[in-house]
């Protein structure tokens, strides 16, 4: 009996986040989700290709950092090309960051605290999913990790490390999505703060340096890769050029972007979690203003929480439109308040006397209230996932009409069904957006564009009907025309498939 409860003792949490993170990932597993959403489609296909030798940025455009690039490329190669692969990586980037989360926040709060808020974030994860395999999914563990080493930094004889690695974790974060280094800037603050104000230069001047050093040390072995593979100005214009004209262009000013935020909070309060984690906020600055001692060992870690949550919002709010998953960036700073809340309430009920079984009840009845209230949303996204297959027909066309080492250009942003139908796309503008983006593109890349599509002839251009005209960019020359004719009169319509235009390739002119 004593080796089964020592079993149980040691399993319990690991299972218990185990079967968390299964469940939120379920609905989008290749099981139940037999297509990827487009973004996730650009990611595989980008995966796809560099497992074929090929480069992004150089060979394959997206202006996302490469980390995600290469996760899919390692999900792929681990599972002969199947999207299982990656969704393994997905779940296990996820539970490392749900047990991380889960022992920071049992430390500092205890046990149910930690369940409470793992539960929590965890069905707060399902609607910003869509569909799974986006860039912040993947740094969450990075982010919790940062947590862990800011909170460790403080009393561990490793010092140095700890700083070393805060840099090297934010850097490989920054890599992944340039947005998603909030907590990193709220730590700098941090140091900062608590250095200078305590006359501490000296040792501020160390632990920024060993930040920037780990930093650096990503940063450089990134741009070193690209710029031996001779791909360094393409990197630089698609990751960074592309993203700061995309974040500058405004629509509707400050309003619009504040509405933005707030319509992207909405599915944080559907499940309780933000307003809990912002009541856990404000019960968080008061125990600092009135300096009480039951905080005093997590202190610095609520504090850079303090500072962390609104840089979140700015960095969510910095590009012009905003979508649910920007907002997982968020969950595990809001893990972290909404597990003060539940220990601030347990703490001060704690003089109370309730019996044991009657508070193990109500905890249980508060936990299943949550549960059941995100029950039907976790439905609704399952079966919205299921019936998600509204270019299988075209994918089963293109299989047919083409062989497996002919190119199909997709007109629009459906690289998905590159990936899907295994074949490649005769240009790196797999999706046309860089192109028809005013103030990056260029006469250069429309060219090369259309040199390229002619050049590599490919066996189908379909038309997504998407909202661009096919062949219409901002910008527009005679040479441009000379190209465009020569296409429209050499891809003829054959076929009509769920509303897209399929084109093929003709020797002659196409007919009037």
């Amino acid at each position: 009996m004593s080796l089964l409860r020592n079993i149980i003792d040691q399993t319990w949490e690991k299972l218990l986040v185990l079967c968390g993170a299964l469940c939120v990932l379920l609905p989008t597993s290749p099981l139940n989700m037999p297509y990827a959403y487009r973004d996730s489609g650009v990611f595989l296909y980008m995966g796809w290709r560099i497992l074929n030798g090929e480069l992004p940025y150089r060979d394959v455009w997206d202006h996302k950092p490469p980390v995600i690039f290469y996760i899919n490329a390692l999900g792929l190669a681990l599972e002969n090309n199947s999207r299982w692969g990656v969704w393994l990586i997905e779940l296990a980037a996820l539970f490392l960051a749900a047990y991380l989360g889960f022992q920071l926040i049992k430390r500092f709060f205890g046990v149910f605290p930690a369940v409470f808020s793992l539960m929590l974030w965890l069905l707060s994860l399902v609607p910003l999913l869509q569909g799974g395999n986006f860039t912040t999914e993947y740094t969450l563990p990075l982010q919790f990790t940062a947590f862990w080493l800011a909170y460790n930094s403080e009393k561990s004889e490793n010092k140095d490390w700890h700083f070393f690695l805060i840099g090297l974790t934010g850097a490989i974060a920054f890599f992944t999505k340039q947005t998603a280094i909030g907590i990193w800037i709220a730590i700098m603050i941090y140091l900062t703060l608590r250095e200078l104000t305590s006359g501490q230069i000296r040792q501020w001047g160390r632990e920024t340096f060993l930040i920037f050093l780990g930093g650096l040390t990503v940063s450089g072995m990134v741009v070193g890769f690209f710029w031996l593979q001779d791909a360094l100005p393409e990197f630089w214009s698609a990751a960074f050029e592309y993203n700061f004209v995309y974040a500058s262009v405004t629509s509707g000013g400050l309003a619009t972007r504040l509405d933005s935020i707030l319509n992207g909070i909405k599915p944080l309060t559907r499940t309780g979690l933000f307003q809990i984690s912002l009541a856990g906020y404000v019960c968080a600055v008061i125990l600092i203003l009135l300096k009480r001692n039951s905080i005093s060992k997590i202190q610095p870690l609520l504090f850079i929480g303090l500072l962390n949550l609104p840089i979140e919002l700015m960095l969510i709010g910095i590009s012009r439109k905003t979508y649910p998953h920007y907002f997982m960036t968020m969950l595990p700073v809001l893990a972290l308040f909404a597990g003060a809340a539940v220990w601030t309430v347990i703490s001060l009920t704690s003089k109370w006397k309730i019996p044991v079984l009657l508070r193990n009840a109500a905890a249980a009845a508060v936990t299943g209230f949550f549960i059941w209230n995100s029950f039907y949303n976790y439905m609704d996204q399952l079966f919205i996932y299921r019936k998600f297959t509204k270019h299988e027909t075209v994918i089963n066309y293109i299989k047919d009409a083409t062989a497996p080492g002919e190119s199909v250009l997709l007109w629009g942003a459906e690289t998905s069904v590159n990936y899907f139908s295994q074949r490649k796309s005769p240009t790196r503008f797999t999706y046309q957006y860089a192109l028809d983006h005013e103030g990056y593109a260029n006469e250069e890349l429309i060219i090369e564009f259309f040199d390229d599509v002619i050049q590599n002839r490919p066996r189908l251009i379909i038309n997504t009907n998407s909202s661009k005209p096919m062949y219409e960019f901002p910008i527009r020359t005679d040479s441009m025309d000379e190209q465009t004719t020569y296409l429209r009169s050499h891809y003829c319509a054959v076929q009509e498939i769920d509303s897209w235009t399929v084109y093929e390739y003709s020797e002659n002119q196409c007919d009037p």
